[in-house]
């Protein structure tokens, strides 16, 4: 069947809005019809960098939406609202059997095939979805069910940045009650960090971006204090007001300088985090002392979390209002607009800019 969705053509060009070939699922597969899809910075990445895409590509990796139909040996009924998720969850792999499916070994950031073709070629599907078009052919693995009435296109950011940040505190991080946490960069993922460490508990978030709206942003969801690092000294500010440290710092920003300098303000045992996505080649410098202080330098993705067991839990709490989603959307930008999105989101007047599909 014909579609439309964004192509990109090669890194560092603009989308463009074509109808493709959409493949009938097959067995284990569902067709999911795209309510909405969030445009994140690792699309940005990518978009620049071509870093692990295969080229032309269909990008976007965080859509909500509903089963359109399902294929031979799929279980999930037509009409059933559902998240995408990009980790496979083959179930086979070693990772997957010792639960741990944020690492399936199937996983890949453009899988080869693809369900998306464009006169007889295959298209990339970035993390394996392709979520900047209107309709998609997953395994029913990536489709995870939600409660039917929530908006989708506050939903489509559980399908990785909100994931990503809630359970880099709570899994990975593992906050406790009373703790104090420092949170480097107040996108979706900083943001969702900050919410994940206060509903486990914390005591104290402080919060540290460059950007005003952000830190304000941040305070609005509970940071106890917001830091601009390009007037002070983050790390001063951080010892200044958790005094020995913190309890967990996340760093949500990418930045190589920013993971050099996390470990400074973590006190003797406790825990960094490393969230951000910096580029392929990217290293940074960690003195051994802060590791003979039996620092923990640590890195998470997707949050370390199992979709299938997280998302439904991150929906109920959205729907209890203890988890606020729609304070981290932006724009709405239908997908013959989609450059806007990403300009939106490359110039931060936005956490998460949304493209929104017409459903009939």
């Amino acid at each position: 069947m014909k579609v439309q969705a964004a192509v990109i053509e090669s890194a560092g060009s603009d989308l463009a809005v074509e109808e493709v070939d959409l493949v009938a699922p097959a067995a284990g597969e569902v067709r999911v019809g795209l309510s909405a899809a969030a445009v994140c910075r690792s699309d940005l990445h990518v978009a620049a960098t071509g870093e692990g895409l295969r080229f032309p590509a269909v990008l976007g990796h965080e859509g909500a939406g509903v089963v359109l139909e399902a294929g031979p040996n799929a279980h999930l009924v037509t009409g059933t609202p559902v998240v995408l998720s990009w980790t496979p969850r083959c179930g086979r792999c070693a990772r997957c059997i010792e639960g741990r499916p944020q690492l399936c070994q199937a996983l890949s950031t453009s899988p080869p095939g693809g369900c998306l073709s464009r006169r007889g070629e295959a298209l990339g599907s970035y993390m394996g979805l392709g979520c900047l078009a209107e309709q998609v052919v997953v395994p029913e693995a990536c489709a995870v069910p939600v409660p039917a009435g929530l908006d989708p296109t506050a939903l489509c950011l559980l399908g990785c940045g909100v994931t990503t940040g809630y359970g880099a505190a709570v899994h990975r991080g593992m906050v406790h009650v009373g703790a104090t946490v420092a949170v480097f960069g107040c996108g979706a993922v900083g943001l969702s960090a900050l919410q994940g460490a206060i509903l486990a508990g914390a005591g104290r978030v402080v919060a540290v971006d460059p950007v005003a709206a952000r830190r304000d942003l941040a305070l609005a969801l509970g940071a106890r204090t917001a830091i601009d690092p390009d007037t002070h000294d983050p790390v001063a500010g951080i010892l200044a007001v958790c005094q020995g440290g913190v309890d967990v710092a996340i760093e949500a920003t990418g930045q190589p300088d920013v993971m050099a300098r996390i470990l400074d303000v973590v006190h003797p045992g406790g825990t960094a985090v490393i969230v951000g996505l910096p580029g392929f080649a990217a290293t940074f410098p960690v003195s051994p002392f802060h590791l003979l202080l039996e620092k923990t330098l640590t890195g998470s993705i997707y949050g370390s979390a199992d979709p299938h067991r997280d998302f439904p839990i991150l929906a109920d709490l959205y729907a209890e209002g203890r988890l606020r989603l729609d304070e981290l959307t932006g724009g709405r930008f239908g997908l013959s607009d989609v450059n806007e999105a990403f300009a939106e989101l490359a110039a931060h007047r936005s956490p998460r800019p949304v493209v929104v599909f017409d459903v009939e």
